[in-house]
């Protein structure tokens, strides 16, 4: 199998130039984590941009500030086996498939888990595929607080624990970039000017007023915008299911549970791709 049975054709991508705002909305109206970066005019890729990067750079307007311009691809005629290797290994969500330097196609991991795991005839477990340690918050956190925790931890999902120490609901960086916004900043600026030959010279000032965006994060609990009941999975089960479940509910993780529904760990869709 190649690349190119895999691959999707349809590539959503942004432009560069191009600004912040432009693909915060782009990101929320496709519902997706990230996208490839051209040459405006042009199928040429200089680059990458993800819901993290714009978290990362919540001052920068600019995209070509932003985006990631070290981008891993892989070609149509690379065999399959060797591109999950590369996105197993590096973690990396999205490989973008180029030819002649000019942007093809895009492999993810969720065409992975939708075309290829779901039909597998794998018996392999979610237990041995899935992290024992789970990231979590309480659920009076602010949403600004609990998106900055999660970043200095290097996750993109928490579990949302109320005061009965029970796990009322999920969030994830897709739900924060959904209730996220571009908003205005000004500052002050006074800039003074007068003679250095003469004590006694007037000194004059002026006023400059400085304003700029930066992505924001109301200031709310965490629970109101999270997920909930939250998804689960047993441990026991199959790999194959744990793909048609986030297939059918639209995620890229589920939380993991025992035979006395505790949870024990948590299963991202990335990990699935071991199993091939």
């Amino acid at each position: 199998m190649k690349v190119r049975d895999v691959m999707n054709q349809n590539v959503i991508y942004a432009e560069v130039p191009g600004s912040r705002e432009q693909v915060l909305n782009m990101l929320k109206e496709r519902k997706i984590s990230g996208m490839p970066v051209v040459k405006k005019g042009t199928k040429k890729l200089i680059g990458i941009i993800t819901r993290e990067d714009l978290f990362k750079h919540p001052d920068e307007d600019q995209l070509a500030l932003i985006m990631n311009t070290n981008v891993v691809t892989t070609g149509p005629e690379v065999p399959f086996e060797d591109c999950i290797k590369i996105m197993v290994e590096k973690r990396y969500r999205r490989l973008p498939v180029i030819e002649n330097d000019e942007l093809l196609g895009i492999i993810t991991v969720g065409d992975v888990v939708h075309k290829v795991i779901v039909k597998s005839n794998s018996n392999q477990k979610v237990k041995d595929f899935m992290k024992a340690s789970v990231f979590s918050c309480w659920m009076d956190t602010p949403v600004h607080i609990a998106s900055a925790m999660m970043h200095l931890a290097n996750e993109y999902v928490t579990l949302v624990i109320d005061n009965e120490l029970k796990i009322a609901g999920i969030v994830s960086n897709t739900d924060l970039m959904k209730i996220s916004e571009v908003k205005i900043e000004e500052t002050k600026s006074i800039l003074k000017s007068g003679s250095e030959s003469q004590e006694w010279d007037w000194e004059t000032s002026s006023v400059l007023y400085i304003t700029k965006g930066k992505i924001a994060l109301p200031n709310t609990p965490i629970y109101k915008v999270m997920a909930a009941p939250c998804i689960t999975i047993n441990e026991n089960a199959s790999i194959i299911e744990c793909a048609i479940q986030m297939q059918k509910f639209d995620i890229d993780q589920l939380p993991v549970t025992n035979a006395k529904e505790d949870v024990i760990g948590i299963i991202f869709d990335i990990d699935l791709l071991k199993s091939l």
